[in-house]
């Protein structure tokens, strides 16, 4: 019977490739589905690469009035100006899809291409990775993160490969891929340096203590390495010696609420939580009959091996410093936040990789398959069904810039409850030029351009570093001839429950025109009166 078993397994294995490019493939309808694919910071992200490459192609335009590129270089920049490139070629819903699909299916491929590199035959396990490309920081949008992710694993498995027979194409490949991890996000960056050293202290112990020859060339080869590092230790270096991040706050999330996020599985998290919970849960029970298999196995008959069992060992080690790092790194330093969320899915990532490395029995193997795959098909539906009512928005939203004169002044008030919807109103700004005032990333330092100090009025000045809070809105509204539109998205269909509402509502219909309602009332432009 298990001879059987494992001639229908080999049999499997030959056509296992193609499930998995017809599974990726089947992994991005949610994405390519619907124009515009909404993420908290995406549109912001979107449009302020689109007004980096307006004023890039513009000098004279009156943007410049409003926006200034900030005089220091951040990392973090690096993400908006490969956007922006999107941008300058593609409209604005293709840019956005193109950054989507590099990490829907960069992710999965770097994944594989590292399992072939640590010869990891059954990729039955590699299909766990697919609940966690629509994560909860997929849905924040964090756009750099995602492609630095995808960075860091095709990353490793290259320095893998090349480790032992390095050459100068072979560094220079390193040295790309290492830099462009830096680029993309520090923090990536630096567990990618624990990793490398995982990899080289493992390294180590395949040389004998007496080959002297072979220690000697071991420390040239060390020190070789440094070349492709060389680019990322020094923009790391210069972080943290003169970043003012270090100055700033940190604040660390309770243990209790740790604990809850690794038992719920939360970089899995995605939108609507709690209808893909029992879905995400079996996750968590998969990882716990993995453990208890081993236990037994181990323990009675001895039947866990690995075919490299060292170099796998560094994935147990990898997973280890993760789960020790997320209960004593911050969760936020400053605005910089998440951290414990991206260690999080670090920790499940290594996790993963390293319980893929281990021998187990065929029927283990077929039945852990069968549950990843239900539930890998029950999440796409659940991100399809989600996100269907925010993508149709978005697309409304876009639809409505037409009616906006370029370089027009827009202020967005935004009543929702839907954390998606925190920046949606920048798609207005996504293929034409436009000032939004909601725009988060021109007072945070970690963003290309900020508001610019020297042309914008004092009163609106103040208010836009507030945090665009809407704290002196309505004096602006009705004493400064600055806002052309406003813009109102009431998801709640209920009158707009803050502080300002009733003013703002006077205000708006003494000096606006109501220019658009939609079909639902959900979202409504206002255009100043004899607008200029």
């Amino acid at each position: 019977m298990r001879s059987e078993l494992k001639e229908k397994l080999i049999k499997l294995k030959s056509i296992e490739p193609y499930y998995f490019y017809f599974f990726l493939l089947l992994n991005l309808i949610p994405v390519l589905s619907f124009k515009f694919f909404p993420t908290v910071d995406g549109p912001a992200h979107l449009y302020n690469s689109n007004l980096i490459a307006e004023l890039l192609k513009n000098p004279g335009s009156s943007l410049h009035d409003f926006f200034v590129f900030k005089d220091t270089i951040n990392p973090n920049w690096f993400g908006h100006f490969t956007l922006s490139l999107f941008v300058f070629v593609f409209p604005g819903f293709i840019a956005e899809k193109l950054v989507l699909l590099i990490y829907l299916i960069g992710f999965p491929v770097s994944i594989r291409h590292l399992f072939r590199t640590l010869a990891i035959e059954d990729k039955y396990l590699l299909y766990m990775i697919f609940p966690f490309t629509y994560s909860f920081l997929f849905y924040y949008g964090f756009y750099n993160f995602n492609i630095g992710l995808v960075l860091f694993v095709f990353g490793v498995s290259f320095w893998l490969k090349y480790l032992n027979n390095l050459n100068i194409r072979k560094v220079i490949v390193l040295f790309l891929f290492s830099s462009l991890i830096c680029l993309f996000h520090l923090f990536i960056f630096a567990i990618f340096l624990l990793v490398v050293f995982l990899i080289n202290i493992q390294h180590v112990f395949f040389i004998k203590t007496d080959d002297k020859p072979a220690i000697n060339n071991y420390g040239k080869h060390v020190m070789l390495q440094f070349i492709p590092l060389s680019f990322g230790l020094l923009i790391l270096a210069e972080y943290i010696l003169f970043s003012q991040a270090k100055n700033t706050l940190s604040v660390y999330l309770p243990l209790m609420d740790i604990v809850t996020q690794l038992y719920n599985i939360m970089p899995a998290e995605g939108i609507n939580y709690g209808k893909a919970a029992v879905f995400i849960k079996w996750i968590f029970f998969i990882l716990t009959a993995f453990m208890v298999y081993f236990l037994i196995a181990k323990i009675y008959y001895n039947r866990i091996k690995t075919k490299y069992p060292l170099r796998n060992k560094i994935w147990l080690f990898a997973t280890l410093i993760m789960l020790i790092l997320i209960f004593i790194i911050p969760d936020s330093i400053g605005p910089i936040g998440f951290f414990t969320s991206r260690l999080i899915l670090f920790f499940f990532i290594f996790l993963i990789i390293w319980l893929a490395s281990q021998n187990v029995a065929s029927w283990f193997k077929v039945l852990v398959f069968l549950i990843i795959n239900y539930i890998n098909f029950a999440l796409i539906l659940h991100n399809y069904l989600s996100v269907s009512r925010g993508c149709e928005l978005a697309e409304e939203i876009h639809s409505v810039s037409r009616t906006i004169e370029p370089y027009s002044t827009v202020l967005p008030i935004i009543n929702s409850d839907n954390f998606i919807y925190g920046h949606i109103s920048n798609y207005l700004g996504a293929d034409k030029p436009m000032i939004i005032l909601e725009n988060y990333e021109a007072y945070l330092d970690h963003f290309p351009l900020k508001w610019n100090p020297k042309k914008i009025s004092g009163s609106l000045f103040e208010n836009l570093l507030a945090g665009n809070n809407f704290n002196d809105w309505v004096s602006s509204i009705t004493q400064e001839n600055i806002i052309n539109y406003v813009f109102v998205l009431n998801d709640q269909h209920e009158t707009l429950n803050n502080a300002y509402s009733e003013m703002i509502n006077k205000s708006l219909k003494s000096n606006y025109n109501l220019l658009y309602t939609g079909t639902d009332g959900t979202i409504k432009l206002f255009r100043k009166k004899n607008n200029p």
